[in-house]
């Protein structure tokens, strides 16, 4: 009797309910893709710029490195889940000619004989780049 009964409560109330995972939130690869172009940009910009100005490029390079820095992050969280890993590779492919031509001119800016290349502000602003 006491099974009939269990078994009865069992089916009136459906039955365990496995429980609810929380929704995984949204990343919205394109814009992250976007913004991580956007910051290339500028510090390659900057790296022209302010080439001969010591003070100008460290300043302007530490700036541009504190606001790269939630970016980044976030891409780096990216990365940890293989499809919002895939879709952000995928969204950064639309930039990567733009990005090749950039990273030309940037490497032509960073010579050992850069006129700011042994400048310890800029040094110390270079080191302190985030990264993937």
């Amino acid at each position: 009797m006491r099974r009939l009964l269990a078994t009865l409560a069992l089916i009136g109330c459906g039955g365990a309910k496995p429980a609810q995972q929380p929704a995984k939130p949204t990343l919205d690869t394109a814009t992250l893709a976007a913004e991580l172009d956007a910051h290339q940009a500028e510090l390659a910009l900057v790296l022209s710029r302010d080439r001969a100005d010591c003070a100008a490029l460290a300043t302007n390079l530490a700036a541009l490195f504190g606001r790269m820095g939630a970016t980044m992050a976030r891409a780096r969280e990216a990365q940890r889940d293989p499809q919002v890993a895939k879709a952000l590779t995928s969204d950064l492919k639309r930039y990567d000619a733009a990005a090749a031509e950039r990273a030309a001119r940037m490497e032509a800016e960073l010579t050992p004989d850069a006129p700011c290349i042994r400048d310890p502000g800029v040094r110390d602003a270079l080191m302190n780049m985030p990264t993937l």
